[in-house]
């Protein structure tokens, strides 16, 4: 009988082997038998592995209350609100929880491992709430040497590193926060072992253009617009240095194209009170008007209040039509009528003021992505995504007109040429 009787050691090689049901149990009957911390800390730990977390909780706060000071179980409760609060927490996207458990994690576990997993979980949610301070705040709290280099794989797909993370919610934190020099310069230097990093090389682009060096910020984010991961908000940060450069009928341009995309309405509502800026600036008030109401049809349907940004717009645009002598247009409340009319604007706008080149479309297989065009200048042929072509004209021999512009070809690794905008030339 004395045989089948548990001991820390036949208990500890049934954790080790990870068979933690048997494990618990033995744990239990000596912790029950003999209360030593070390007994209830591991059978506790069996139950957290077991997803049986509020039990876990419920062992370690009685092996706290007869040894307070025990490191070890205070180790594992950390792990245990870790899992049961923390982790949900970040999930929800629920900032104050996530806020309140990481705090009472560290206190309880300030080991490394625990501070880093807790710090990146809290900058992840606070990230995407904007809370640029309590980003800033945990970002503090690691170095970039405590974080791993290696990149993490999600879905099947390459994602950043921890260390990639940590330096892009950094360096944003810092540039909202109004933090210009230390912005750049901490992207910079995250750029040093991430080179082609594009947030980084964004946000320091963008920390010079707010540091008042307009010029040198739009130079640097025209040239990421060739970035191999480039996407439609470069261009909108372009366009909004372009207002602030008093370039109106560039930003416009480049706003229209970069809001011309298949995302949702929603992740562009700043983009529609900066065209609605420009839009006044340039006398097109109607477009204004139009990007106002699509805005405030947007939050409504979202049940989001209106920000003070759209409702100083509105009122502008109310001014610009009172002091012109015009009457507001009536418009429609729908967002799918609102979001078409708005759509045919940026259509125009994209194009307005462009030079566009002539070409024909050269013989290409239909099960590709991609095609090539001769252009009537004679010079090399430009490359073209199908998909960029109006069907009633993706055949060989159309013709068609279009603009160069600057892509990344992943195949050369290099900077490339490519077609865009194209339309059909009626022959």
């Amino acid at each position: 009988m004395t045989d089948n009787i548990p001991t820390y050691d036949t208990a500890e090689v049934l954790r080790n082997q990870k068979k933690y049901g048997e494990a618990a149990e033995q744990f239990a009957f000596l912790w029950k038998q003999k209360p030593i911390a070390m007994f209830g800390q591991r059978y506790a730990f069996c139950l957290r592995k077991l997803n049986k977390t509020d039990e876990a909780e419920a062992v370690l706060k009685d092996v706290l209350e007869k040894f307070p000071d025990d490191k070890y179980a205070k180790s594992e409760l950390g792990w245990v609100l870790y899992d049961k609060e923390l982790k949900p927490a970040k999930e929800e996207s629920d900032l104050g929880k996530t806020l309140h458990f990481a705090n009472e994690i560290v206190k309880l576990n300030p080991d490394l491992f625990a501070v880093r997993l807790v710090a990146m979980a809290v900058m992840k949610v606070a990230k995407g709430k904007k809370k640029w301070d309590v980003t800033l705040e945990w970002s503090n709290k690691l170095n970039p040497t405590d974080l791993s280099s290696e990149a993490r794989m999600f879905d099947g797909k390459r994602g950043m590193s921890e260390r990639e993370t940590w330096y892009v919610g950094r360096a944003k934190a810092l540039l909202e926060l109004g933090q210009f020099d230390e912005a750049r310069t901490f992207a910079q230097q995250g750029l040093v072992e991430f080179p082609d990093e594009l947030f980084l090389a964004r946000t320091a682009a963008l920390a010079l253009a707010r540091n008042g060096k307009l010029d040198e910020g739009a130079d640097e984010l025209r040239k990421l617009l060739s970035h191999r991961r480039a996407d439609w908000y470069v261009k909108a940060d372009l366009a909004d240095v372009e207002l602030s450069r008093g370039n109106l009928a560039d930003a416009f341009r480049i706003m229209s194209d970069a809001v011309s995309n298949s995302q949702d309405d929603e992740y562009k509502l700043g983009c529609f009170v900066t065209l609605g800026k420009i839009a006044i600036g340039m006398g097109k008030l109607e477009i204004a008007a139009e990007h106002v109401a699509l805005a405030k049809a947007v939050r409504a349907a979202n049940n989001w209040s209106i920000s003070p940004d759209l409702s100083l717009l509105e009122q502008n645009v109310v001014k610009a039509f009172k002091d012109s002598n015009k009457a507001l247009p009536s418009l429609p409340s729908d967002v799918k009528e609102l979001s078409k009319i708005c759509h045919q604007r940026w259509r125009e706008g994209a194009s307005d003021g462009l030079n566009f080149v002539k070409g024909t479309l050269k013989p290409f297989d239909p099960n590709k992505s991609f095609a090539f065009i001769k252009p009537d200048d004679g010079k090399e042929d430009i490359f073209v995504l199908l998909r960029d072509i109006p069907r009633n004209c993706a055949k060989e021999g159309a013709r068609l007109e279009f603009i160069l512009e600057k892509s990344f070809d992943q195949k050369k690794n290099r900077e490339s040429t490519q077609a865009t905008k194209v339309r059909c030339i009626n022959k």
